[in-house]
């Protein structure tokens, strides 16, 4: 039996041949285009239709903005959190798709020598962002970040972050930076997604992740929802790596969009409903 961690180690050191550069700064770069109110023209909606995507290293951009565009269960969304997005890539979507948007790159990748972070997307204005670093003991590793945003929705805050966790973290060590989420959650904030790529490769881990947001009163917006990656270098396995959890909001539906011919994930949506209208 091959031992899968041993597996995609080994296939990451043949297929990351630079040496990564990691932005360490708490604020920059950034980048930004805020204050915009897309829907200002329309009554406050009850629910919001959040997506998760992780394009990988935003290669297929232009086809991630068909399919965001195309397919009913994306068209429209609310908010769009995005992972392994570089600044062009980003631009690209928020201007063809009209959405403001927030992006922090977290590192140079070593791959192909590009920006590396995460995104959220947003059809509301943006008041307020903030890039959270995760740990990193070994400075040769790849810098993870989590990127969150305050949502302005008619009278309401919405604050939400797109995460990006390393592969095969031990426990504790992701419980330390979830926790680094939840002590940037102000108690005046209304509502709160968190959303992204988890590398949650096994079912354990998947629990585990969810046990630290049930101490949060946070829910598993996407808990139906099967697998979300599936890849050659990873020997065509399954797994759910991708989630969205929710607070202060009722979940009203879950999905996710197939389209292997883009990334390697899946995007995954998830519509909320504000408790309070």
């Amino acid at each position: 039996m091959v031992n899968l961690h041993k597996h995609i180690f080994g296939l990451r050191k043949f297929r990351f041949k630079g040496v990564c550069r990691n932005y360490t700064h708490g604020s920059v770069p950034r980048y930004a285009q805020s204050n915009i109110n897309f829907l200002k023209n329309k009554f406050l909606k009850k629910s919001l239709k959040v997506i998760s995507y992780n394009i990988e290293f935003a290669q297929k951009v232009p086809e991630a903005i068909e399919l965001l565009r195309g397919h009913d269960d994306l068209n429209g969304a609310d908010i769009i959190l995005l992972q392994e997005m570089d600044l062009k890539g980003v631009k690209c979507i928020a201007n063809a798709l009209q959405y403001n948007y927030v992006y922090y790159p977290a590192v140079i990748h070593p791959m192909h020598e590009k920006d590396f972070g995460n995104a959220i997307l947003s059809k509301w204005p943006i008041v307020e962002d903030q890039k959270i670093i995760f740990s990193n003991k070994k400075a040769k590793s790849l810098q993870r970040i989590a990127v969150g945003a305050t949502v302005q929705i008619g009278n309401k805050k919405v604050l939400v972050f797109s995460l990006h966790l390393a592969i095969f973290e031990c426990t504790n060590t992701r419980k330390k930076h979830l926790d680094l989420i939840f002590k940037n959650i102000s108690p005046d904030i209304d509502c709160c997604i968190i959303g992204g790529d988890f590398n949650t490769f096994t079912k354990k881990g998947i629990r585990e992740i969810r046990s630290c947001f049930n101490n949060f009163d946070f829910k598993l917006a996407t808990k139906k929802i099967t697998w979300t990656n599936r890849y050659w270098y990873l020997l065509y396995k399954k797994f759910i790596l991708d989630h969205i959890y929710a607070k202060g909001m009722e979940i009203i539906g879950a999905g996710k969009v197939i389209n292997k011919k883009i990334s390697d994930h899946s995007p995954i949506w998830t519509e909320l409903e504000f408790l309070n209208n």
